[in-house]
């Protein structure tokens, strides 16, 4: 090579030197470090935090192919300069290809509940559509209606019954005044007199029989639901007239909320006071809904809810061991849940047992003089006992209960999966 190149580059570079026409030496000497030779990548993780906008761009000096060189001429001969920090620009040069910065991912606060078909139990769609059984169900005023028969392509156009045939010539406010449910516990709240009622005086009365009311009622749920419920669905089982629904959704724990009861007349209440309480200012809401269906058969995904609440409930149910189950299988694993109901009238000098056993034998002796041995009797009553080993039937652990008089909140877990 000849002495004007650089022994160490190909194609060879001609030397920064004073006799180099290539390469005028006051050029090289007189440009500082600071002054950019070459433009390398948008700077990256290396010169910015991660998802920052790229607004600043740094010179690539740290690479052998890129990196600057500056050179001087000493009495010794030449001497070459490396510039190792990386120069930042304000904006790219032109014709620089810019790394657009990717826009930032909206986080929704909440989630729209997830419902299922009533008879596959598998997930709805958007639209209501069951993939896993072809069905189709409807929202008609804001309220799903999920109970089995109620598909919208598969229901048949003529009234099964006289009651049905009656019930299509009412207007849709007064039909609860022809019940479906044959069951006292359950048809007393189809009728609208008990749904404009409840909130009105009706859940006052319960008072009398130890419930300490409705705001103490839903520290007490919350208390057990807590923190595991925290950003979840929940579940308000036989919501009513949406007492305790509302103060769930006001309470900004929880994910979404689903309002679930067979009474339609309780559920079309309980959208109105939604509506008069401002919740539901524009049409629904992508975090509430409100479903028809039957305890005894929730539509919902298995392992979908946060915690589960039936408050004043569990006494109306016509098969609360169908329904516990139900509740055990829409649990997630650590999940709660939890209600209030009516104790039956305590036994003297009686412990747990002796309780259970008298109210066992006086449910007995009531079908019978109803002439229905065996069948659904309208409300019940509960003792500590039962209820426990309801719970414990249905796989739910820990359980707890605070008695009040006649008045009893409990608690059940769903144990963490098993191995």
């Amino acid at each position: 090579f000849a002495a004007g190149y650089d022994d160490y580059s190909f194609p060879p570079r001609p030397r920064a030197r004073a006799d180099n026409p290539h390469f005028p030496m006051s050029f090289a000497a007189a440009r500082p470090a600071s002054v950019p030779a070459c433009i390398g990548a948008p700077a990256s993780s290396r010169t910015r935090r991660a998802g920052a906008a790229p607004s600043r761009y740094a010179l690539n000096t740290s690479s052998p192919r890129d990196r600057m060189r500056l050179t001087r001429t000493r009495a010794s001969g030449v001497e070459s300069v490396e510039a190792e920090e990386p120069v930042l620009l304000e904006t790219p040069p032109v014709g620089y290809p810019v790394e657009e910065p990717e826009p930032p991912t909206p986080v929704s606060s909440s989630a729209a509940p997830p419902l299922a078909c009533p008879v596959s139990l598998r997930p709805l769609d958007e639209r209501g559509f069951a993939k896993s059984s072809g069905l189709q169900y409807a929202k008609t005023d804001g309220i799903w209606d999920l109970t089995i028969g109620a598909a919208i392509n598969a229901k048949s156009p003529n009234p099964a019954s006289l009651a049905d045939l009656a019930r299509s010539f009412l207007p849709k406010e007064l039909r609860g005044l022809l019940p479906q449910s044959s069951y006292l516990g359950t048809s007393t709240f189809e009728t609208p007199q008990v749904a404009f009622a409840y909130e009105r005086g009706w859940r006052d009365s319960f008072k009398r029989a130890g419930f300490p009311g409705p705001d103490e009622e839903f520290q007490l749920a919350e208390s057990k639901m807590l923190p595991f419920a925290r950003d979840r669905p929940l579940l308000d089982a036989s919501c009513g007239s949406g007492l305790f629904t509302r103060r769930f959704l006001k309470s900004g724990n929880y994910g979404s909320v689903i309002a679930l009861d067979f009474s339609e007349a309780m559920l079309t209440q309980a959208r109105q006071f939604f509506e008069d309480e401002g919740l539901l200012t524009d049409g629904d809401r992508e975090d509430v809904a409100f479903v028809r269906a039957d305890i005894a058969r929730v539509p919902l995904p298995e392992a979908s809810m946060g915690g589960v609440h039936a408050g004043a409930a569990i006494h109306c149910w016509p098969e609360p061991r169908s329904a516990v189950a139900e509740i055990a299988r829409v649990l997630e694993p650590g999940a709660t849940f939890c209600g209030t109901t009516f104790l039956s009238p305590k036994v003297p000098f009686g412990d747990d047992g002796t309780q259970q056993a008298v109210d066992a034998a006086l449910r007995e002796l009531a079908s019978a003089v109803a002439g229905r041995v065996g069948g659904p009797r309208g409300f019940r009553q509960w003792n500590t006992r039962d209820l426990a080993e309801l719970c414990a039937e249905c796989g739910l652990v820990d359980f707890a209960a605070d008695v009040r008089g006649g008045f009893v909140f409990y608690s059940a877990k769903k144990p963490e999966a098993y191995d």
